[in-house]
């Protein structure tokens, strides 16, 4: 299964597959258009990526029990590992997560409020299933610039990549933060459903159609996973669905089952 990590060989895929078409682009081209596949502004943004996918963070040992990160509360959208996702910050428990994330690993657990209006969520707020993000760093130009932007205003913005699904299982502050101790949710071994990711791509593209939703630029990358997990993810963040639709696939732990949630939203839709 290929994921971010593949770019490279994604666009010198990309490239092999248009040049059958008679359509010619350059490798530079290539690795811009695959930057556009997984929402990267271009290919600076996701080779940045690519490097913290490489580097980052590991996983708890079996039997380490729960950590504690910085927590920075969602109101309005489910995140699903692989994302690149950017936010806006104004809250100031939550701009204080972050100066406690800058100073350890760069690391925070995104949580999807239940109820937007609250502005200082409790562990019943939120709901259990969130997901570790890390905070990228990017280059641009030749210069190095961490994507965080202070505004006028107060307001940050934060680019960051989701990393894995986690249990929260406390909210807490420290120092005036957002603070959020968690545990790991494994997945498994990858399972093998052949059938149902055809069927699901199909019907996704059937549905992408319906609702006007442009997947010209996600469609080849998606079209080569075979991990029904990750297909289901990739499908879920452009449903356009309730929230607590989209909080129940992210919650939904088992690959398959997952992938069979999205086709059926995905079914009744059309």
């Amino acid at each position: 299964m290929r994921d971010f990590r593949d770019a490279k060989a994604m666009a010198q895929t990309l490239r092999e597959y248009l040049s059958h078409k008679a359509m010619t682009i350059s490798h530079s081209e290539s690795l811009e258009l695959v930057s556009k596949m997984f929402g990267a502004a271009d290919w600076n943004a996701l080779s940045a990526q690519i490097q913290a996918g490489r580097e980052g963070p590991a996983k708890p040992a079996a039997g380490t029990g729960a950590a504690s990160y910085p927590v920075m509360p969602i109101r309005d959208f489910v995140p699903f590992p692989g994302a690149m996702v950017p936010l806006f910050v104004g809250r100031e428990r939550t701009i204080r997560a972050l100066d406690h994330a800058f100073q350890r690993q760069r690391e925070v657990v995104l949580a999807v409020q239940k109820n937007p209006a609250v502005n200082e969520p409790g562990i019943d707020d939120v709901y259990e299933v969130g997901v570790l993000a890390g905070i990228l760093e990017l280059r641009r130009l030749s210069h190095d610039d961490l994507q965080v932007l202070r505004f006028a205003d107060g307001t940050l913005k934060v680019l960051t990549q989701v990393y894995r699904r986690v249990a929260i299982r406390r909210l807490f502050g420290e120092a005036g933060a957002f603070l959020a101790e968690i545990a790991d949710l494994v997945e498994g071994p990858i399972p093998d459903a052949p059938d149902l990711v055809l069927a699901t791509l199909g019907a996704f593209r059937t549905y992408a159609n319906a609702q006007n939703i442009d997947i010209e630029q996600l469609w080849p990358v998606l079209k080569q996973v075979r991990n029904p997990g990750r297909v289901a993810d990739m499908i879920s963040g452009h449903l356009k669905v309730p929230i607590k639709d989209k909080q129940s696939l992210l919650a939904t732990i088992d690959p398959v089952a997952r992938l069979e949630r999205v086709i059926a939203l995905l079914k009744i839709a059309l």
